[in-house]
C-alpha cells in the first residue's frame, strides 16, 4: 500500500553532491538530457484539461487532512507514494474519495513545502522510485526553515490498492520536511478543453497601474477572458502571479469569480519584503474574471497571462512518465549572463514527438548573487515584459513554465539579472489534437 523507503547515510551523502539545483553554491548536477532522451522516457496518451477548485490531497502536518498518511514529515532520501484522494477508508477494500478520475493521465498540483530542516528539494513523478537512488530532476527547491510553493505538472502513477484513485510519488533528498499537495486540475482523454499557447502578456502591475498594494483579507478582481489576448472563450487561464514588497508573511489564492474562496489552497506563499512568483492555473468565472485574495498585510501584485485552456485551444497534453533535464548551465561550463538568452531544445529532433505546440517545464535558478528574474517565452528576438522566475541573492528557486515552442522545438530563457545558473526540466508536451 505505502511505498516508503530510506537510503543509507552513505548513499545520501553521495547524492547530495549530485543533487539537481540543490543549493546556491556550485554543484555537480545530473547530466543534461539529450534531445532524443525525452522520447525514450515514455509519454502518456494525449489528453484534454479539466480545471477544478484547489483540493487538498496531502498534508503531512495533519493526519486528519489526509488519513492515508500517518508518518509525519518526509525523511531524507525517502520516496513516498500517496493517493490523490481527500480521504481513504481504514479497512479493506480501503475505498478512496478522489477529485481525480481513474482514467486521468496527469495532474496539476500546487506543492507547498514547509518546516524543512535542511536545504534541499522535492521531486514528483509517476514512478515509485527505488531505495538508494535519486531522481535526475527536481520539482521544488527550498532553504531550511522556508515555506515555498510551486505548481507541478506530473504524470499519475498506478492505482492505489483500493483501485479508486491514482497516485503520485514524492522524493525528499535531505533533512525532513512537511509537504502539502493541492490538486488544481487534471488531464484526461475525454476532456474537450485544449491548450492555447499565447504570447506572454502583463495584464496587471499594482506598482504602476494605479491600483496600489492589495490589503490583508482583501480580494482584487481581474478580467482574464479578453479577445485581444486570445482568451475570449477560455475556461481556465495559465498565469504567472508575482507578489512583491509584502508587509507581512502571507499568501495569495486565485479562484473564479462567482465562487466561494477555497477553504484550502494557496498559490503564492511569500515572506515579508520578498519577491516571489508562482505559476497559477485557475478556472475563469462566468463573467470572464478571476479573484485574487491576500491573506495578510499589504502586497504589490503582478499578473502575467501565459496560456489558456478552452474549446478553441489546439493542444492536448502528453506527460513524460519520467521528467528529463533539457538544460543545466552548470554542465556546460558557465552561467547565463545578464541580458543573455538561452535557447532550450525541448522536442526530440528524430521526429518521435510530432506536432508539438508547446511544452511544460520546471525552470530553476541557482548560484545567485543579486536580485533578478528570468523570462521564458517561445521563439527568439526580444523577450516580452513578463517574468517567470524571480530570485534574490543566495536563493535556489523554481517555477513552472508553460510555453509555446518554435517550429524547431525550442523555447527561450532570458536573464534580466546578474549571472545565474539555470536548470530546465521537461515534464510534458502539448501536441496538436
Amino acid at each position: 500500500m505505502r511505498a516508503r523507503t530510506a537510503m543509507s547515510l552513505a548513499a545520501l551523502a553521495a547524492l547530495v553532491l549530485t543533487a539537481p539545483a540543490l543549493a546556491a553554491v556550485p554543484a555537480t548536477a545530473a547530466p543534461a538530457a539529450s534531445p532524443a532522451t525525452a522520447a525514450a522516457a515514455g509519454t502518456t496518451t494525449p489528453a484534454g484539461f479539466v480545471g477544478i477548485a484547489p483540493t487538498r490531497v496531502l498534508d503531512t502536518r495533519d493526519y486528519n487532512q489526509v488519513p492515508t498518511h500517518d508518518h509525519g514529515k518526509l525523511g531524507a532520501g525517502e520516496y513516498y507514494r500517496t493517493p490523490l484522494a481527500t480521504v481513504c477508508g481504514h479497512h479493506p477494500p480501503f475505498p478512496c474519495t478522489s477529485p481525480v478520475p481513474t482514467e486521468s493521465t496527469a495532474v496539476l498540483v500546487n506543492v507547498t513545502v514547509t518546516n524543512p530542516t535542511a536545504d534541499g528539494y522535492v521531486s514528483l513523478s509517476s514512478a515509485a522510485g527505488a531505495a538508494g537512488t535519486a531522481p535526475a530532476t527536481s520539482s521544488i527547491n527550498f532553504r531550511a526553515g522556508q515555506t515555498v510553493s510551486n505548481l507541478v505538472t506530473v504524470a499519475v502513477g498506478d492505482l492505489w490498492s483500493s483501485g479508486y484513485t491514482r497516485t503520485v510519488t514524492l522524493y525528499n533528498n535531505a533533512g525532513t520536511t512537511d509537504v502539502v499537495l493541492d490538486v488544481v486540475g487534471y488531464y484526461t482523454p475525454t476532456a474537450t478543453d485544449k491548450y492555447g499557447p499565447l504570447a506572454p502578456t502583463r495584464i496587471a502591475d499594482s506598482r504602476s497601474d494605479g491600483t496600489g498594494r492589495l490589503g490583508g483579507d482583501a480580494v482584487r478582481t481581474y478580467q482574464v477572458a479578453r479577445p485581444e489576448l486570445g482568451t475570449a472563450d477560455a475556461t481556465s487561464v495559465i498565469l504567472n502571479v508575482t507578489a512583491t514588497d509584502g508587509s507581512w508573511d502571507s499568501f495569495l489564492t486565485a479562484y473564479p469569480t462567482g465562487t466561494a474562496r477555497p477553504v484550502n489552497g494557496s498559490n503564492v506563499n511569500f515572506p515579508v519584503g520578498s519577491t516571489v512568483a508562482n505559476q497559477v492555473v485557475v478556472p475563469v468565472g462566468a463573467d470572464g474574471k478571476i479573484d485574487l485574495y491576500n491573506r495578510a498585510g499589504w502586497v504589490h501584485v503582478i499578473v502575467d497571462v501565459v496560456g489558456s485552456y478552452g474549446p478553441s485551444g489546439k493542444g492536448l497534453f502528453s506527460a513524460l512518465k519520467t521528467p528529463v533535464r533539457n538544460l543545466d548551465t552548470r554542465d556546460i561550463g558557465g552561467r547565463l549572463q545578464r541580458g543573455a538568452t538561452a535557447t532550450v531544445r525541448a522536442v526530440p529532433t528524430d521526429g518521435s514527438v510530432p506536432n508539438v505546440l508547446g511544452v511544460e517545464a520546471n525552470v530553476t535558478i541557482t548560484d545567485v548573487t543579486e536580485a533578478g528574474h528570468l523570462t521564458v517565452f517561445p521563439g527568439g528576438g526580444q523577450p516580452p515584459n513578463t517574468s517567470t522566475v524571480n530570485v534574490e541573492p543566495g536563493q535556489t528557486i523554481a517555477n513552472s513554465a508553460t510555453t509555446g515552442v518554435t517550429g524547431g522545438g525550442t523555447y527561450s530563457v532570458f536573464n534580466h539579472g546578474g549571472p545565474v545558473s539555470v536548470v530546465a526540466d521537461l515534464t510534458g508536451y502539448f501536441v496538436t489534437g
